[in-house]
């Protein structure tokens, strides 16, 4: 497991591709070092930037009991070709797998067209749409094993680097959240998801009143349970690397309030503004945009 978190994902499913032959591949000419020995496949087709005829390919192979799997940089495989995805994929309930790497801010060399800090929530707004967020070698591994038990439309998001933070979680894919760090007498709960999860962990492993939860999955969830778990905390943050309206925090806010439940609720998420801004580190522009550690330790 201590690997770069992309290749467990993608060593899996160039695993399951050789076993289908009714397994297709498809990117738009990114390039993934894991599945570099199946590209001259005739299941691999590379459409190249061409997203909305990418989605239309993808959808279409679907057909007779086929199934696909779409990977590249999260923005261009959402906004880029969103009424594609929507109609021509959604809507005929394809089971086709659409994986966007490359999210949050973890390509901040390359800029804004590469910042993929709105991309979860307008993935969610697609009724058929399933959505994972996965930022641990742990989960990765789950997902992509069980990729096959995973039927329809669904979007991935995958972040990189070695994500190795706790690999004793038995993480539940139908509860589509875990507590992955739990103070006994903690009073302040962060719920958080992808790469932001694992700082908020970080902080909780020096600081005894804070507990992490990851929500890693955003529709079907068992929300009777993750509602049981909230009440016990006097305190609520919500951590995201996703603006405001981009990420998961509408989603925990409406179910709040769909329950009634009163809670202490904080939000440290992106500010709702383009970022023209590059760096070569991920970590400054979380600093400039006051989302690091540091200011999510002044709401403990």
């Amino acid at each position: 497991m201590q690997k770069d978190i992309r290749d467990i994902f993608f060593n899996n499913i160039k695993k399951r591709f050789l076993l289908d032959k009714n397994f297709y591949i498809l990117t738009n000419d990114a390039d993934v070092h894991a599945l570099r020995s199946i590209r001259k496949n005739n299941r691999f087709i590379d459409v190249g930037v061409a997203e909305q005829n990418l989605i239309n390919v993808a959808s279409g192979l679907c057909n007779n009991n086929g199934k696909s799997l779409v990977y590249g940089f999260c923005t261009f495989l959402t906004f880029r070709c969103y009424e594609q995805i929507k109609f021509n994929l959604a809507s005929h309930k394809a089971n086709c797998k659409i994986v966007g790497i490359g999210p949050g801010y973890s390509f901040p060399y390359d800029g804004p067209t590469h910042h993929g800090v709105q991309d979860l929530y307008l993935m969610y707004l697609i009724p058929e749409m399933e959505v994972f967020n996965i930022a641990d070698n742990n989960l990765s591994n789950q997902i992509s094993k069980n990729i096959n038990k995973i039927n329809g439309p669904t979007y991935i998001r995958l972040d990189k680097g070695n994500m190795n933070y706790n690999n004793k979680i038995k993480y539940s894919i139908s509860d589509g959240f875990n507590i992955v760090f739990k103070n006994s007498k903690a009073k302040v709960l962060i719920i958080s998801s992808g790469y932001m999860c694992n700082l908020a962990v970080n902080e909780a492993k020096i600081n005894k009143n804070v507990s992490v939860l990851n929500l890693f999955k955003f529709k079907n969830i068992n929300e009777e349970k993750l509602l049981r778990i909230i009440k016990n905390y006097k305190k609520v943050i919500i951590y995201d690397e996703c603006t405001y309206w981009g990420g998961f925090t509408p989603i925990v806010s409406s179910l709040l309030i769909k329950n009634k439940l009163k809670i202490n609720l904080n939000i440290l998420s992106s500010p709702d503004k383009q970022l023209f801004k590059y760096s070569q580190n991920r970590d400054e522009i979380h600093e400039y945009l006051k989302i690091s550690p540091k200011y999510l330790r002044k709401l403990f």
